[in-house]
């Protein structure tokens, strides 16, 4: 069935609009073939890079970005590690092609420091809007303006991971984790873990947006035992699926059809979440 584009109401003239193209043609059933969008994001040392790594274990070489030194003990393969890279050559390598026959899923570990790079670009390469004036650090633009151009710069990575997603390649953003007051109009304001990105009050929010952006994002933490009436951090790991009043997480439905369970039990070296999201055995 083909819907026909409606033409524009807008007058003709200097802006008039493009003629009609060909009609939309709807597209039945599960889109097969893409890559997952997935962030992950808990604690330092709970297990973050060591998940990721473990995506090798079901049949999906993932390759690193390593902006924070943190796979230094994995077996993996990466760019980064003991090199300064800049914002432009970490996009040179998500834009280019001579790596992808080689590996399944690419991995910004962390989006964090990602961030930072990110300021670090914008500084040197963004002017001031008066040509007069230096900019020292992002707080010389004046009032959030710093803080907008680097959320416009993340969004041109998420539009590079977007392209390799398209092409079936899995991408996977770990970020620190960031415990933030929440205010409330039902109850007293409350504390919530989230992703440690940028989050002004009203604008270039890139913590909201990239958590908009994936389609997973999965919280890592100890599980918690109760005793006394008091929750006491047990020896267990779990990863959270689903959101709720203390921590941000979520879910969608697989490209398989399967439904992610609200938490997956994480011991050491436990692939289960990937098995789970791609099958294989380990």
């Amino acid at each position: 069935m083909a819907i026909p584009i409606p033409k524009s109401a807008a007058p003709k003239g200097k802006h008039e609009s493009p003629s009609v193209g060909e009609p939309l043609k709807i597209k039945k059933g599960r889109v097969e073939g893409q890559g997952e969008r997935i962030g992950i994001y808990g604690s330092g040392g709970i297990g973050k890079t060591e998940l990721a790594a473990g995506l090798k274990v079901v049949g999906i070489n993932p390759v690193f970005i390593d902006l924070d030194s943190g796979s230094s003990g994995l077996d993996v393969d990466r760019i980064g590690y003991g090199d300064n890279l800049s914002f432009q050559d970490i996009r040179s390598f998500l834009q280019a092609d001579y790596w992808h026959g080689d590996y399944g899923a690419v991995v910004i570990d962390t989006f964090t420091a990602l961030e930072e790079i990110i300021a670090e670009h914008v500084i040197e390469f963004v002017p001031h809007e008066k040509a007069t004036k230096t900019v020292n650090n992002l707080e010389d633009y004046g009032w959030g303006k710093g803080q907008v151009h680097v959320f416009e710069h993340a969004l041109l990575v998420l539009q590079d991971l977007d392209a390799l997603a398209r092409k079936g390649i899995h991408v996977i953003v770990i970020c620190h984790q960031v415990a933030e007051r929440v205010p409330s109009a039902e109850s007293e304001d409350y504390l919530e873990y989230q992703p440690r990105m940028q989050s002004p009050n009203k604008t270039a929010k890139i913590r909201e947006r990239v958590f908009e952006w994936t389609n997973h994002f999965f919280r890592v933490d100890h599980d918690r035992a109760v005793t006394d009436g008091k929750a006491i951090k047990a020896d267990s790991r779990s990863i959270f699926t689903v959101r709720n009043t203390t921590s941000w997480a979520k879910h969608r439905t697989l490209a398989s059809g399967k439904q992610m369970p609200d938490r997956v039990d994480y011991e050491k070296g436990s692939v289960e979440l990937w098995k789970i999201m791609f099958g294989g055995n380990e």
